[in-house]
């Protein structure tokens, strides 16, 4: 599931209209003809054995059926992975309904919420979608698991973005926390439309994470206090190798430089 964003701009009013769409997964078991096979189609990937850690993943075709059988598939990361047919589900796209809502950034845009695009991913038990983000490249929401949102994060530092704001955040029983990161050049931060479906106006760039341990996925974990960017129930899990792998990250971030909001605001 990906949700994808339209632009429109009203005259009469000055005004950006966003207008969020949710893209469902179809599959035709029987009857899949060589368009679903083309090069540029977004596709899902499920039900792999061996390489079960890519199910759920979004990418595009970037060839057509090979001797082999596979078609090559480009995931947002850029890696390249050869996929039998039978374990692909084409991306199509259906608009949904949607409530309005204004942002409070002085005569800047209106955009449009979707609670859809949160309760799929509030009702995913997959740690694939750990963390809730918004592709530019596609104008879509995708999920990372723990490596991939913390090798994100080391990238945003990397290119000078850091972290200023956490929110937190719940649906229901379940706890998430607003990375929210801007970049030291203001003139390059835009208004970001994930804090805007999470209740919060923001120019940067957020992700959406659920609490829950980055090793064991255990849910409702407090955050790591030296960064405020991860969670681990234990020391086991800290000291774990995807644990290992956030001690670059945890060292980056200076918590004396960001806010962390008290109140968590109920989604949905």
């Amino acid at each position: 599931m990906i949700y994808n964003t339209g632009v429109t701009y009203d005259k009469s009013s000055c005004n950006f209209l966003f207008q969020l769409q949710l893209f469902t997964n179809h599959h035709a078991h029987n009857n899949q003809d060589n368009n679903f096979m083309k090069p540029g189609q977004k596709v899902k990937i499920k039900g792999l054995v061996n390489a079960a850690q890519h199910n759920g993943k979004v990418g595009t075709i970037t060839k057509s059926i090979a001797p082999n059988g596979r078609v090559g598939v480009k995931l947002d990361s850029g890696k390249i992975l050869a996929i039998k047919p039978e374990n692909l589900e084409l991306v199509k796209q259906q608009t949904t309904s949607t409530a309005t809502a204004t942002s409070d950034v002085p005569g800047q845009r209106t955009l449009k919420r979707d609670n859809a695009l949160l309760r799929e991913f509030d009702g995913s038990p997959d740690p694939n979608t750990l963390a809730l983000y918004y592709h530019f490249a596609d104008s879509a929401f995708d999920a990372y698991n723990a490596p991939e949102l913390i090798s994100q994060l080391l990238q945003y530092y990397k290119h000078n973005l850091q972290l200023k704001l956490v929110c937190p955040r719940n649906i229901g029983h379940n706890q998430y926390y607003l990375l929210c990161l801007q970049h030291n050049d203001h003139t390059k931060n835009t208004l970001c439309q994930l804090a805007f479906n999470c209740g919060r106006s923001f120019t940067g760039i957020c992700t959406l994470v659920k609490k829950r341990c980055f090793a064991c996925y255990k849910p409702n974990v407090p955050l790591c206090k030296d960064c405020l960017c991860a969670c681990f129930c234990s020391d086991k899990c800290r000291n774990s190798d995807i644990g290992r792998k956030y001690d670059v990250l945890c060292k980056l971030v200076d918590v004396t430089k960001v806010v962390l909001e008290e109140e968590s605001i109920s989604l949905i």
